[in-house]
């Protein structure tokens, strides 16, 4: 038996080891260090050929002779995911090479000039600008991005409209407080429901962050958080949009229960898949992002990767295009660089293939599926993507219409805010409004069986029958800049939903990568597709009817050609995949040296890229559980502190 001074010994050393932890964690804490983890010391030579400062930094078309003579880091895809992962390694002081296949950086933020029209191609609108005007700030340099609200104080600042069939939009209006005011209005009966709609989707998206941040632990730290701390996010994460939604509504089998429920769910758009079958932390994630209102970019989406492409370069890196990636090199069980071929102006690959390599290692930001054929077979268990696959499909694709029309935005009577336009079973007394018919999932097949319309019954054409779902944009609106550059024309994005299969048959490409297609058939069923596309413009705003001057039709196969994949959101937004089938998605996979990056690590869309980049620097630089909980220090910050901004 120990004696009683014995104990005390023991009793008083924990206690001193305690309290020197606690004193050191309190010291760090009060002084947080004033430099970046792990960053370079020494700054990295200038690049041996230096892009030339009037050309446009989105389109340096690769050459082996503009490649840095070291490089640390190769990046795979240009989209927002790569481009802030590679913006904040350079801020550390790391050369990143990003390699693009496309002929502009961006990926879904490049835009396009086609005449007297420029046209978005992905994004149409970001939130929460409090947080992310900053983020982006961080990391341009030059001139920085500005951002226009959407809409006016006359209509509050309204960013989205939901047309339910053939009802009067309803319009989100911008503030929490006209969220919740204007549907207890409309519904004063479920003013309880709709305040507890409110505060869930907030406190899903806040109980978020710990499970995205445990990917950066190790597993066995991952699974304990997962397994003691984020029981709640999984309850979100678990359950179906439309459970949730319908659990909160006091009478969701009447006609005005299940009108409500479709307007709370009517953003299921920007993830594309029905309420029915999305997980509710994907919608909580949109509606808490979009609350306070929307902006866009101004001047144009493609002004973010000409804000970012020189932070890389500036560092010693390179954002080059015009090249694809074929394989990721992988020796001795690591990553070590990319072998790449240069793209033609068709999109067919040239000349010989380069291993472009990366001393520390190689990151992807291609998506999870498009980086599991670009890593050798034998390597690929080693992944460990595939059971992944077998419980999460890829997501829904779409067709495009981006149309140029003669007039202002007041002449043509359009507005700032977004439109979607939402096919329900039924609407009035005895409506249903279920979203049913709405073909928004891969598993749907559409009216055509799967196969492609056969041009024989408008009603088989893909996208169903006239009330299909469409989205309904103006870029000309949204950019106080727009009528300066393009007076007297006004620009539309129109979008539907749209299934791979319908296509495939089109694909003629001999590289299959590209979705190259040069077919008479499929030239006619764009050409039906405009039509109906039109029609849908010409219904809800009316005054465009004989203005229009340009159109050109994009589907699925245009998406394989640009982003090297069909689907527009990478993986489903389902349960299976927020409650667990995707924690394999690590920044840092099991492959020594490879890393991902992008919306599949993250959330969906432009600003769930940009956190998937965030994830994935602190991933490359080692920013561990200790940085993160006890020191309270992480990478942004770090920065920040370092330029003296906090």
């Amino acid at each position: 038996m120990k004696s009683k001074s014995s104990t005390n010994v023991v009793a008083l050393a924990v206690a001193a080891t305690v309290g020197c932890v606690a004193g050191y964690v309190l010291i760090r804490r009060s002084f947080k260090p004033k430099s970046i983890k792990n960053a370079r010391r020494k700054a990295a030579p200038p690049a041996p050929n230096p892009r030339k400062a009037s050309s446009d930094p989105s389109r340096d078309a690769f050459r082996v002779k503009k490649l840095p003579e070291s490089i640390d880091y190769v990046i795979i895809g240009s989209g927002m995911g790569s481009l802030y992962t590679a913006a904040l390694l350079s801020k550390a002081g790391y050369v990143c090479v990003v390699l693009e296949q496309h002929y502009v950086a961006g990926g879904c933020t490049h835009s396009f000039h086609d005449g007297a029209y420029e046209f978005d191609t992905g994004l149409h609108y970001v939130g929460r600008m409090e947080k992310y005007a900053a983020l982006f700030d961080m990391v341009s340099t030059g001139s920085k991005v500005e951002w226009a609200k959407m809409g006016t104080e006359e209509d509050g600042y309204c960013y989205d409209e939901i047309k339910l069939g053939e009802e009067e939009p309803w319009k989100f209006r911008a503030g929490e407080d006209n969220f919740i005011a204007d549907l207890v209005k409309e519904f004063p009966d479920e003013e309880e429901g709709i305040r507890e709609y409110v505060r869930l989707c907030k406190r899903a998206n806040k109980k978020a962050d710990l499970y995205f941040y445990g990917k950066m632990f190790p597993r066995f730290v991952q699974s304990l958080l997962n397994k003691f701390l984020n029981k709640e996010y999984f309850t979100y994460a678990n359950t179906t949009t439309w459970d949730m939604v319908t659990s909160l509504i006091k009478n969701p089998t009447t006609t005005p229960g299940k009108r409500l429920r479709a307007i709370l769910c009517g953003q299921f758009g920007d993830y594309g898949l029905k309420p029915q079958d999305s997980s509710f932390l994907i919608q909580a994630g949109i509606v808490a992002h979009y609350m306070e209102g929307a902006y866009y970019p101004v001047g144009g989406s493609q002004r973010i990767s000409k804000a970012i492409v020189p932070t890389i370069e500036k560092a010693g890196g390179r954002v080059l295009v015009s090249c694809r990636a074929k394989e990721v090199l992988v020796e001795g069980g690591r990553a070590t660089g990319v072998n790449v071929v240069t793209v033609d102006k068709s999109g067919q690959d040239k000349g010989p293939v380069v291993t472009v390599r990366g001393k520390l290692g190689v990151i992807s930001g291609a998506g999870a599926v498009v980086t599991n054929d670009l890593v050798p077979k034998e390597y690929r268990e080693k992944l460990g993507y595939e059971k992944m696959f077998g419980e999460v499909k890829s997501s829904i694709s779409h067709v495009y219409a981006f149309i140029g029309m003669k007039g202002t935005t007041s002449s043509l009577g359009l507005r700032c805010a977004n439109l979607w336009v939402l096919p329900v079973d039924s609407t009035g007394p005895s409506g249903n409004y279920s979203y049913e018919g709405a073909a928004l999932d891969s598993s749907d097949k559409g009216s055509d069986g799967g196969t492609v319309w056969d041009g024989k019954g408008e009603d088989d054409m893909p996208g169903g029958k006239e009330d299909m779902l469409l989205f309904v944009g103006f870029p000309s609106v949204k950019d106080p800049n727009y009528a300066k550059e393009h007076p007297g024309k006004s620009a539309c994005e129109m979008i539907t939903t749209a299934h791979p299969s319908w296509f495939s048959k089109f694909e003629t490409s001999s590289n299959p990568q590209s979705g190259k297609r040069n077919n008479a058939e499929y030239t006619n069923l764009k050409k039906s597709l405009e039509l109906k596309l039109l029609n849908g413009l010409y219904r809800n705003y009316p005054l465009t009817r004989g203005t229009v001057e340009y159109v050109n039709i994009a589907t699925p196969l245009t998406n394989k050609y640009y982003l090297g994949r069909c689907d527009s959101y990478g993986l489903e937004h389902t349960p299976e995949h927020y409650g667990g089938s995707l924690n394999n998605m690590r920044p840092k996979t099991d492959i020594e040296g490879l890393y991902v990056t992008g919306q599949d690590v993250g959330t969906v869309g432009i600003v769930g890229a940009l956190n998937g980049g965030i994830l994935t620097a602190h991933a490359v630089l080692g920013y561990s559980f200790w940085d993160l909980v006890v020191e309270e220090r992480n990478f942004i910050e770090d920065v920040l502190r370092m330029e003296g901004k906090i």
